[in-house]
């Protein structure tokens, strides 16, 4: 007798208590659900129909459009193309009330009519910020909510579905102002910026609101199930800094490529702390102040192993990227 002879399963036993991975899509959908729950957000449930009014241009219907046939009002009129305007309904709604500071998610479903006449369906996660990301206490004063926020929650969120470093690249979104797609394996996963200034008039929202759009669908596709276990490093890891001068077109995202390529053996981070572009450089100029975490797991990093390394990267930055070193 005894619980000790009782026959586990490999993945049932362990000499630790962990949660093991499971695929199962509604489990998925609560570990995120319960990630963003657990830094402030609220989940909310909006209604899949919605006005027209708030997509069609003026004498340009969208074609793309589901419309329903039957509907009893004009304001419920088709299906929703996205999960923006049902979320600035609810975050107008609690504006109205003096509710301002809001963080927000939902799963849901959006629809579209595709060229050759079939209609789709596809599975998002929506999030919104707005007003004060932090509130103000005796220690500091409040932060009004800006774009590191909501690429914070989608980047934790991407992190916790298995894509830690999704690049970036600059998009034409038709409800954003300055968006950003994120890209996970050459694929676009999800839109973020601030809402355009002509969406949040069109619905009556007073003040700006940061927004993302995440594919749920992909995302639950690409997801596996698996926990990987690695041993610590026992040698101490090194930071160095570089202050590159690039064109204002080169992005973090190129230079963090080119680094990742060179040194692929003792690299270990690559991160942005400081973006400048002023009067002190050259126009069409901006400065990346960029940090490199080295670490060798079998011995200690010398000197002259580091400069070695910080040398192959200056000159690949120089050479691909048209890079000056600031001293």
């Amino acid at each position: 007798y005894g619980f000790n002879n009782v026959a586990l399963k490999p993945h049932n036993s362990a000499s630790f208590l962990s949660g093991f991975p499971n695929p199962d899509p509604e489990v998925v959908r609560q570990k995120v659900a319960d990630l963003l729950s657990g830094q402030g957000f609220s989940e909310i449930l909006t209604n899949s129909l919605t006005n027209s009014h708030y997509f069609e241009k003026a004498d340009a219907p969208d074609a793309s459009l589901v419309r329903i046939l039957n509907y009893n009002s004009q304001d419920l009129n088709i299906m929703r193309p996205t999960l923006l305007t049902s979320g600035l309904e609810v975050v107008r709604h609690n504006l109205n009330r003096r509710q301002r500071d809001l963080k927000l998610y939902e799963f849901g479903k959006i629809y579209h009519l595709g060229d050759n006449g079939k209609y789709k369906e596809k599975n998002v996660l929506a999030i919104y910020l707005t007003g004060n990301a932090t509130a103000e206490t005796w220690q500091h004063a409040s932060q009004k909510a800006a774009y590191h926020d909501v690429a914070g929650a989608v980047q934790q969120v991407l992190a916790a579905l298995g894509h830690p470093q999704p690049a970036s690249q600059p998009t034409q979104h038709p409800y954003l102002a300055g968006g950003l797609a994120l890209l996970a394996q050459n694929q676009p996963v999800a839109n973020l910026g601030a809402v355009s200034p002509a969406v949040l008039k069109r619905l009556d929202v007073s003040q700006p609101v940061w927004y993302a759009e995440l594919d749920w669908d992909w995302l639950l596709k690409k997801y596996k199930a698996t926990l990987v276990a690695r041993e610590l490093h026992k040698f101490p890891e090194v930071r160095r800094d570089l202050s590159l001068v690039v064109d204002q077109a080169v992005t973090f995202d190129q230079l963090r490529t080119i680094a990742q390529r060179t040194e692929k053996k003792l690299l270990r981070e690559v991160n942005v702390f400081d973006v400048y572009a002023g009067d002190r450089l050259e126009a069409g100029k901006k400065s990346y102040s960029v940090s490199f975490t080295l670490q060798d797991p079998t011995q200690t990093l010398t000197d002259q192993a580091i400069d070695q390394v910080m040398q192959k990267l200056i000159q690949q930055f120089e050479k691909q990227a048209g890079a000056l070193i600031r001293k």
